[in-house]
């Protein structure tokens, strides 16, 4: 599979880009989902990060499952691991239940906002 063919320059620089951590800030419509999911499948199968060494954070869950089905698709057979594809809420949730013993809480608190009753 050519993780490059139908992308334009600016999306194939993004998923080729080997600097270190990338954040990709675009606006709706523009390829975000595809950029980010083939630079985790280039990042895996080309490169050899480990899955669970990748984060992928978005804002809702609908795009962080379609992100997590698209990679789960598009990886080769054989890997260890899945890569972390998550929700702002989702993954600051998860490290303040891991962590909530630093903080003077229980790991079991509730978290309410406005629409909650």
């Amino acid at each position: 599979m050519d993780l490059l063919a139908g992308l334009n320059p600016q999306q194939r620089e993004a998923v080729t880009f080997s600097g270190g951590p990338l954040l990709i800030l675009a606006g709706a419509g523009s390829g975000k989902t595809r950029v980010i999911t083939h630079r985790i499948v280039h990042l895996i199968a080309d490169t050899g990060v480990r899955p669970d060494q990748i984060l992928a954070v978005t804002f809702t869950n609908k795009a962080a499952d379609e992100m997590r089905q698209r990679v789960l698709d598009m990886l080769p057979d054989g890997r260890s691991g899945n890569p972390r594809l998550s929700t702002f809420h989702s993954l600051c949730n998860r490290m303040l239940r891991a962590h909530a013993g630093l903080l003077g809480y229980t790991s079991d608190f509730s978290i309410y906002d406005s629409t909650t009753s």
